[in-house]
């Protein structure tokens, strides 16, 4: 509950009872544990709402009565700390201080309005203390038969469920809350997608009945709708942000959490192209969203949003998206990004600072040159406003600037001497594919296992209708001589079909086309986003079949276990059978 501060070790108010007058020293001692338990009363708050915050967003009420908790318990402390310093103040003796503190607790009448003990009664006590002790006792048995009688009815009804036919749909458990395991994309347009090795899929017997996860996935859509650009800031000379607001004032209509996008979608030469985003702003501001794009000159969306989008036009966007996030639950958090992959890692830190996050913060960013240090002005205001956040910076180019920090790559020797005991520490990672590879390595060589590094990976910026190839970027490897030709002009022998269980379509199916493309060469309708694996949003069950997939990040391994596959990046040289 304490975080990193660590709770209060003794019974305080049953120590107040040893002490048999308010001496100097009493009263000293009295005063630091209390003021010790508002520090800890006040901080358990704060993380209590953090957490509550977190589990509405999630609609998950086990972590909303977790969180709950949490605050009350900060308040008990809050008040024990706060009633200790009124009764020191009024020189009350500690003896009387535990006993009006412990009569408070019980909701029991103060000391001179309770009945008169009886000498003589049962082991010494009075017969006031007996029959409060009674009634005491009496509710706790009834409060146990209650909840017998509870569970023996969810006992009957679990029962009379597992009883129910073969032919309905057997009831499967609801999908634990947690964290993902891997998250999805935002990042520089157009950079060059990870890609996690493939792996054929688990197919799903045929008479299987819709996963759980696939449930929970339709019940749990994002928002969709149009959004309007109240304010932008130029960042550096390629990067921009966008503040979008509820067109008709208030709140924005969707919550998210640290490190979750959107999906920008706009209707571009007869097409629609889509692009996510990470929201950079914090979840804490409400009225807001805000976005930060760098404009690729092969991005679709990025030079529509640079370009054409101006203060006071609409943008219609999906959100929230996303399970690259920080729930600030940890004692420490490093934040190491790269580019613009700084986003989602300001949208952390910028919540934490909000928050009042009373652990330790790293935060460290490399760029190719000062000029391109996104964020800099800001970060800066924020480290000399909150002594735990702490932020190293490096170029790869600083020459001819008046650069004088630390230049060349996110090295081992560099996350070394800016985070101590960095194997100790939650790590998240967000940034260009080869600058994330050299990171690993590096966390890995300085003893950071590998499940305490989180990582978001970016993907190209598709952007377009299916059909059409991603440009390659700048920055990624030439390509082979000569053009590609379009999507259209490749020719495909399909050697497979493809059936959809819903629709009641079949297409053809060749092995270098994936299920979401031939799904919309027959008018099939498959909800998708970043079309390259890493954000989730077109998973559909796989009936019959069995498939590869070249990246798979958006697709946690429990759903997959479960024949749940990517429909974006899904291939086949057999027959399929797909719920769509």
């Amino acid at each position: 509950m304490m975080g990193c501060m660590g709770g209060p070790g003794r019974p305080f108010y049953a120590s107040l009872l040893d002490m048999p007058a308010l001496t100097a020293e009493a009263r000293r001692a009295i005063e630091a544990e209390a003021e010790r338990r508002i520090g800890w009363g006040t901080q358990a708050i704060t993380s209590g709402q953090a957490r509550l915050h977190h589990a509405l967003a999630a609609n998950d009420p086990v972590a909303v009565q977790q969180a709950a908790a949490g605050v009350r318990e900060g308040l008990l402390l809050l008040e024990s700390g706060t009633a200790a310093l009124r009764a020191v103040d009024a020189g009350m003796p500690p003896r009387q201080l535990a006993l009006t503190w412990f009569r408070d607790q019980l909701g029991l009448p103060p000391a001179e309005a309770a009945p008169m003990a009886i000498d003589g009664g049962p082991w010494g006590l009075s017969w006031y203390h007996l029959t409060s002790m009674a009634f005491l006792v009496t509710f706790l048995v009834g409060t146990l038969l209650i909840q017998h009688a509870r569970m023996r009815r969810i006992n009957a009804l679990v029962g009379r469920l597992s009883a129910a036919p073969a032919g309905g749909p057997a009831p499967g458990p609801a999908p634990a809350p947690g964290k993902p395991s891997e998250p999805p994309t935002d990042g520089p347009s157009g950079s060059p997608a990870r890609v996690v090795g493939t792996a054929p899929v688990t197919p799903a017997p045929a008479s299987a009945a819709p996963s759980p996860a696939a449930a929970t996935a339709a019940a749990r859509r994002p928002w969709s709708g149009a959004l309007r650009v109240a304010a932008t800031f130029r960042e550096t000379p390629t990067v921009k942000t966008f503040r979008l607001v509820e067109p008709g004032g208030g709140d924005v209509p969707f919550t998210f959490m640290p490190g979750q996008f959107l999906t920008v979608s706009a209707e571009l030469d007869g097409r629609t192209a889509r692009r996510s985003y990470t929201i950079a702003s914090s979840p804490t501001r409400r009225s807001y969203v805000e976005v930060t794009v760098k404009r690729e000159e092969q991005g679709l969306i990025s030079r529509h949003l640079h370009d054409r989008v101006a203060v006071g036009d609409s943008v219609e966007v999906s959100a929230p998206l996303g399970v690259f996030t920080f729930m600030g639950e940890e004692t420490s958090i490093v934040l190491i990004a790269g580019g613009v992959g700084i986003t989602p890692m300001m949208s952390v830190a910028r919540y934490l600072t909000d928050r009042s996050y009373p652990c330790e913060i790293f935060f460290l960013y490399g760029a190719r040159s000062p000029e391109e240090f996104v964020f800099r002005e800001e970060l800066e205001y924020l480290q000399k406003r909150h002594a735990n956040l702490h932020v190293a910076a490096t170029m790869s180019r600083a020459e001819g600037t008046a650069w004088m920090g630390a230049t060349g790559p996110i090295s081992k020797e560099f996350i070394a001497r800016s985070v101590p005991e960095i194997a100790k520490r939650r790590v998240h990672l967000c940034g260009p594919p080869p600058m994330m590879e050299a990171v690993r390595a590096a966390l890995a060589e300085l003893g950071v296992p590998k499940g305490q590094v989180k990582t978001e990976a970016f993907g190209p910026a598709r952007g377009v209708a299916p059909g059409t190839p991603a440009p390659l970027p700048t920055s990624a490897p030439a390509p082979s001589p000569g053009p590609a030709p379009a999507g259209d002009a490749i020719p495909r022998v399909a050697t497979a079909e493809v059936r959809f269980t819903k629709s009641g379509r079949t297409g053809a199916l060749a092995p270098d086309q994936t299920v979401l493309e031939a799904a919309e060469a027959i008018g099939v309708e498959i909800d998708y986003s970043c079309r390259v694996g890493i954000c989730g949003a077109c998973k559909v069950p796989l009936v019959q079949g069995a498939v590869t997939m070249e990246v798979e990040e958006g697709l946690p391994p429990e759903e997959k276990a479960r024949g749940v596959i990517l429909a974006c990046q899904a291939k086949s040289v057999g027959n399929l059978v797909v719920e769509a």
